[in-house]
Order: C-alpha cells, then sequence, then structure tokens
C-alpha cells in the first residue's frame, strides 16, 4: 500500500522538483507495522511538510492513497508535532480513551445533544408557527394549566435562553412528565379566536368572563342601541335633509341625529354599569366572523335578563382555552416521541452509573507506560457531575499548563507525546504523522516512545519525520523490519523527494554488526576505486580500532588523520587487519600520507557500485571531504602560524593556538567561523563512539558540504 505525492508546496522552501512531484515521490509501508521513517536533516523542510500536510495557510499538496485522489491533507493526517516544551495538552477524555463502554458514553453523549437541540429547535418552531408564542412574555403562556409547562414554553420562547436554562437531565424529566390528550371534536375557528383574542390588551373574553353572575334587568330596547349607534353615525357625517337610503325628501336631520342619540343614551342609562360598559366597549370589538356568536349572546341575554347564556357561553370559551393547552402539550409529545431523545438519555444514564470500562490495551499503556515511567499514578473517574476525567496524582492535568503541574520539563513532554499517541490511535484518520518525537528524551523515555510508536498505534499507518538515527535503531529494536526508511532531500540541483533506502543498507545503518559483516564480505566485491575507497574509510576504521582496543592500528591510522602529521600508512593492511583480505578486489598494500591524500578528489567520482551500494557511496565521498578538510585545515593552520602539536594536538585546539586573543575582533570571527563548521568539529565524533559511518551522508547534502568546502578552501588561500 503505498502514498504517492504529486504536489508538495510551501511558499519557496521546497525546491520546483515537488511540484510536480514525480520522482522519488512514494512512501509505501510495510504489511507488518505499516511504518515509513522519512529522515531529513535540519534545513531539508520537515517543519514545512508538516504543515503541508496539516494545510497550513498557503501550502498546497496533492497526493493519492490506494489509487484515490486527494488535495487536501486535513482529516487525512493526523499530525503530532514537536512535544519538546509543548505547555498544555489539550483536549478531552474522549479524545484519548475508547474502550468499547467509553466509545458508546461518549457516542451517546454525542447523541444525547443532537438529540436535545433537534428537540428543543422543534419545539421553539411548534410554539412559535402553530401556537403563536414567539415571545417569554407572550400573554398565550397563560393558558398552559401546567406550571412546569408554562414555565418550559416561557424559556423556550426567549430569544436569548432558548431553552438553555433547563439541563438535560431536568428537561428529559419534564418531558418525560408530559401527557398525551384525547381531543375531541372542535371548531378550529373558534380555537383561532382563542389565540388571537387572547393576545388583544382588550381580550373579548376577558370582558366577558367579568360579566358571569352578574344580575342583568331585561331591556328589551338593547337591540335599538346599536341600530341608534349606526343612525347617529351616518346623520353625523352626511348632514342631508335627504335620507340617502330611502331618498325621502324633507328629513329634518338635526332634529333626528338628536332623537336618535337621546334615545340610545336613555336605552343605556337604563342599564347597570357592568352591562353597559358591555355594550359600549365590548361588542364593538367582537371581529365579524364571530365564531361563538359573542355579539348575539350578550344582547339576547340583555334583552331577556338570562344570565345564564353568559355563563354557558364563558364555559364554552374556558373548555376551548384548556384545548389550546392540551394541543400544545400533545405537540411537544409527538415531537418527543418521534425522537430518540428520551431512549438515548436513559442508555447513557445506565452507562455513566458504572465504572468507566477503558479498552485494556489503553488501560496497560496508561499503567506501564506513563504511570510507571513517572512513578505518579494516572487514573479516569468520574467527576461531580459524572463526566469522565483523566486524573495524574489526583490532579486533573488536561488544559492545565505546566506551572499547575507537579512534574519535570522530560515528564512533562513525555506525558504530553504519549497522550498524543492515545489521541491518534483513536482519530479517524488514517495516516499519523509524528515529528521527532524522542528528541530531547533520555534513552529510558526514547525506548518507552518507540514502543508506544510500534504496539500503541499498530492499528495506523505512521510516518514518522526524524534527524536522529537513534529513533531508527530503536524502531528495528522494537519490532525487527517494521518500518521502510527514506531520506528526505530538498535541495536545487540534487535528487530530491522521499529516496527509499535499499534493504541492505537499511540494515547496515540500523545494525553495526550488518555493517561490519558487509565490509568484511560484500562491499569490497562492488569496490569501483579502491584506492579512494580505502582513503574514505580511514575514519571510520581508526574508530572501530579504538573499539576493538586494537591500540597499534589505531595509532598508526592517527598519522593520516591529522594534517600535521607525514608518515605513510599501509590503508590496505589496516582494512585486511580489520575486515579480512580480498586480493581480487582490494590491492594487499597501499600506502598514503597526508599529502596524498591532499592530492586526491572524489569530484565525479564513485567509490562502490552506486545501484547496490548508493547510500554508501555517498557516504564514503562524504567522509573524504570531511577527512580532505580536516587535514587541509590543520596543515595549513599548523604551517602558517608555527602551532607546536606537542602541546596542542586536537584541530580544536589548533584553532584556538592559531587564534588566540579574545580581543581582537578579526581573530575572534575567524575561530568561530572554523568551529562552527560541520565538516571540522562536529561529525567526526560518531567515528570515535557508534561507529554511526552513515551520519556524514544523511546529516548533510552534496550542495551544502560543496559550499562549505568552497568556502574553507577559500579562508585557507587566503591565509
Amino acid at each position: 500500500m503505498s502514498l504517492v505525492f504529486k504536489k508538495i508546496e510551501s511558499g519557496d522552501i521546497f525546491t520546483r522538483d515537488f511540484s510536480p512531484l514525480v520522482r522519488n515521490n512514494e512512501i509505501s509501508f510495510p504489511t507488518s507495522e505499516e511504518i515509513a521513517v522519512v529522515y531529513g536533516p535540519n534545513g531539508t523542510g520537515k517543519t514545512s511538510l508538516i504543515k503541508v500536510l496539516g494545510d497550513a495557510k498557503d501550502t498546497k499538496v496533492e497526493f493519492s492513497l490506494d489509487d484515490t485522489e486527494y488535495q487536501a491533507g486535513a482529516g487525512f493526517f493526523h499530525i503530532i508535532n514537536d512535544q519538546n516544551n509543548r505547555n498544555i495538552i489539550s483536549g478531552e477524555t474522549r479524545d484519548f480513551f475508547l474502550g468499547e463502554n467509553i466509545r458508546h458514553e461518549f457516542e451517546l453523549q454525542d447523541q444525547v445533544t443532537a438529540d436535545r437541540s433537534t428537540v428543543i429547535t422543534a419545539i421553539i418552531s411548534l410554539i412559535k408557527n402553530t401556537f403563536g408564542i414567539s415571545a417569554g412574555n407572550s400573554p398565550l403562556i397563560e393558558l398552559l394549566p401546567k406550571a412546569e409547562l408554562a414555565a418550559f414554553v416561557k424559556d423556550c420562547a426567549n430569544s436569548k435562553s432558548k431553552g438553555d436554562r433547563y439541563t438535560t437531565d431536568a428537561l428529559v424529566t419534564l418531558l418525560t412528565s408530559l401527557e398525551h390528550h384525547d381531543i375531541p371534536e372542535y371548531v378550529p375557528d373558534r380555537l383561532a379566536f382563542i389565540q388571537s383574542d387572547w393576545t388583544n390588551k382588550r381580550s373579548i373574553i376577558k370582558q366577558l368572563e367579568s360579566l358571569v353572575g352578574v344580575e342583568i334587568t331585561p331591556n328589551a330596547h338593547v337591540h335599538e342601541i346599536e341600530e341608534n349607534t349606526e343612525a347617529i353615525g351616518i346623520l353625523s357625517r352626511f348632514h342631508k335633509d335627504k335620507c340617502i337610503v330611502c331618498d325621502n325628501e324633507d328629513i329634518d336631520w338635526e332634529t333626528l341625529l338628536a332623537a336618535k342619540t337621546a334615545h340610545r343614551q336613555a336605552t343605556l342609562d337604563a342599564l347597570e354599569d357592568k352591562i353597559k360598559e358591555a355594550i359600549e366597549q365590548t361588542i364593538p370589538l367582537v371581529p365579524t366572523s364571530d365564531p361563538f356568536g359573542i355579539k348575539g349572546c350578550l344582547l339576547n341575554a340583555i334583552a331577556s335578563g338570562n344570565t345564564e347564556a353568559i355563563a354557558d357561553l364563558a364555559r364554552e370559551l374556558t373548555a376551548y382555552r384548556g384545548l389550546y393547552g392540551k394541543l400544545l402539550e400533545n405537540g411537544i409529545v409527538d415531537i418527543v416521541n418521534g425522537s430518540n431523545l428520551i431512549a438515548h438519555h436513559a442508555e447513557y444514564q445506565r452507562i455513566i452509573a458504572e465504572r468507566p470500562d477503558i479498552a485494556d490495551e489503553d488501560y496497560l499503556y496508561i499503567q506501564e507506560i506513563i504511570s510507571n515511567s513517572m512513578s505518579k499514578p494516572l487514573s479516569i473517574e468520574r467527576d461531580d457531575n459524572r463526566r469522565l476525567r483523566i486524573y495524574l496524582s489526583n490532579q486533573e492535568f488536561l488544559g492545565k499548563t505546566r506551572d499547575e503541574l507537579p512534574l519535570s520539563t522530560g515528564e512533562q513532554n513525555f506525558l504530553s507525546l504519549t497522550f498524543e499517541f492515545l489521541k491518534a490511535k483513536n482519530s479517524d484518520c488514517p495516516i499519523v504523522v509524528i515529528d521527532d518525537p524522542v528528541s530531547s528524551f533520555d534513552s529510558i523515555y526514547k525506548n518507552k516512545v518507540v514502543y508506544a510508536i510500534v504496539k500503541m498505534l499498530h492499528h495506523k499507518k505512521r510516518i514518522v519525520l526524524t534527524h536522529n538515527t537513534d529513533l531508527i535503531r530503536l524502531l528495528d529494536g522494537q519490532y525487527k523490519r517494521c518500518f521502510k526508511l527514506y531520506l528526505l532531500n530538498n535541495t536545487d540541483g540534487e535528487l530530491n523527494g522521499f529516496i527509499p533506502l535499499k534493504n541492505n543498507e537499511q540494515e547496515m545503518l540500523i545494525s553495526l554488526e550488518k555493517l561490519l559483516t558487509a565490509f568484511r564480505e560484500s562491499v569490497p566485491r562492488h569496490v569501483v576505486n579502491p584506492e579512494l575507497f580505502l582513503i574514505s574509510m580511514i575514519p571510520f576504521m581508526r574508530g572501530y580500532a579504538n573499539i576493538i582496543c586494537n591500540r597499534p592500528l589505531f595509532e598508526s591510522l592517527t598519522q593520516v588523520m591529522h594534517g600535521y602529521k607525514t608518515e605513510k600508512v599501509d590503508i590496505a593492511r589496516a582494512y585486511s587487519d580489520l575486515f579480512g583480505a580480498h586480493p581480487e578486489h582490494l590491492p594487499a598494500s597501499y600506502e598514503v600520507s597526508v599529502a596524498d591524500i591532499l592530492s586526491k578528489t572524489v569530484d565525479g567520482i564513485h567509490l562502490l557500485d552506486t545501484e547496490r551500494y548508493p547510500l554508501l557511496d555517498r557516504t564514503l565521498r562524504h567522509s573524504f571531504v570531511y577527512l580532505f578538510l580536516r587535514l587541509m585545515v590543520e596543515k595549513n593552520l599548523v604551517e602558517k602560524f608555527g602551532i607546536d602539536t606537542t602541546h596542542h594536538e586536537q584541530l580544536g585546539q589548533i584553532i584556538s593556538a592559531a587564534y588566540p586573543d579574545e580581543n581582537d575582533v578579526e581573530q575572534i570571527r575567524n575561530r568561530i567561523r572554523l568551529t562552527s563548521k560541520k565538516t571540522l568539529i562536529n561529525e567526526f565524533n560518531h567515528f570515535e563512539g557508534n561507529l554511526s559511518i552513515f551520519q556524514p551522508a544523511i546529516d548533510i547534502t552534496d550542495q551544502a558540504l560543496g559550499k562549505e568546502r568552497t568556502d574553507l578552501i577559500t579562508f585557507i588561500s587566503t591565509l
């Protein structure tokens, strides 16, 4: 299974070879553990690659996996950045632990939240669009007979809270207390009248109900009040002596208006105050449709003195008010019954009543990797609200700053990284990208981190970016052949992309035993330039002689490791002593001195068959350049400044002796210029220690090495 990159862009960070990327663009994952390690020296763009895969601003990426094309990395790559000095471990408990019950618990938690939102939204729509309640102060809420329901509807109608004042538990308790009512046949227009009238400040219903029980003196002329009112209106408006209705001539409209007004007032004066108020204020408000026949009922009751008719009408209005509340309650019950809120909430409550059931693997990871590494107990418990929380030494630490936790910097970094592994393990992203996971950790922590990469993330494809060869060896130590190794190169004019290592060279890089075996057996058969091959092997042979305590050979090879030496050394014999004779491929004897080495070059020359050993060939050419520059600088400094090498043997001492004045800016500049060179000081340490022969080739590009060589040759030429 291969990940194929088509384009990688981030400003001017990556060379033109990356857009489009058509060569060395494939990263494959071994079937055993699906790990790809991308080794990149500082400056090759590892950090920028992380940003590209995370869809950072002003970046572009195109890639395919299993023949499916993608134009974005977000949601596909789970990025774990360098954890060094991370201040806060961010996230929630759910991001890190997913035992089956915990998984189900958080799924239910999300589902209950979604169900609640759906139900509340539907209820708000129902009470607004069907029942006319659009604000928390709506008078229609008074029509709800149940106080708890009225309070809930009031909160839902509130434009700010929208039901949020009710916790989910309180909401479910309320909703399950509601009942579905049997609804008798009713007239929709009458219900609409109730709903409309109740929001009116001069409610007809409220005025009518105030007449219930009021004594009424029969008045047969009450119907004439409305007639007189209409006539008064016409006469007052038109002022004509001819009737506008029947065309009768010579009517005295002023006399007629006065008579009508007097008759109307006399009829009103004969009524009780309450009845008079109803005639003057209530009847004019009754709509033309009058679905309850309020106007006729009221006038007939006054004409006959029959108050029971008003009482009957009031009871009918009350019934429809009750019907409004029942229909609204039924609507809410229907919404709830059409959702899974109650069932999901009940299941969620059942689960959180139990102890958290962490997946065995995650639990062991916590105990064995985290707790034991820091001698601090780490546990998962429920808080007062029964939410899952992670505690370290009985203290919650997610989202806490370093100052708030009783941890050292190393423990903080380790805790942060391992919890990122847990988060990655449970993410939906198919590929986890890990940036320099073992930087700044001691050997114990490094082993545990690598164990976590292999074991905790074994269900994921992993890309590990690093410039640390220890990580590569530790990975192999945890699980043999669990990864495929690539070199990231990003230099104009060079072979760029994700350059795969051949299996034999990957094994040689990882295992000193494999490397030594190759020098004893297969490497000599593929040497194409024996003399330069042997010269390039001098630093490694000297380091190996030191490791196996071959002091004479170590001292002999030292003669061609310092530029001020003049003795000749048989380096072919040295190779035979260390790795055995290979007369068909290497000379039996080859003596060289420092002067001989400085007369050689590897420009445009390969030392090994590059089909078989491309990286080792590059390594040895780099090693030759390192040795050449070291010898050249030492030789010229000693000769130029007459340095006594009996007291100043090492290159660092020689540089300091050449430029000793701490107050001379030029001398300080020259001293720093030389001691800062990777080729002079830094990169021979591995030959004396862990014999990492490949470090010179994988830690510096051909272009960077060429620039350093040019700088040093130019500097020496000016002495």
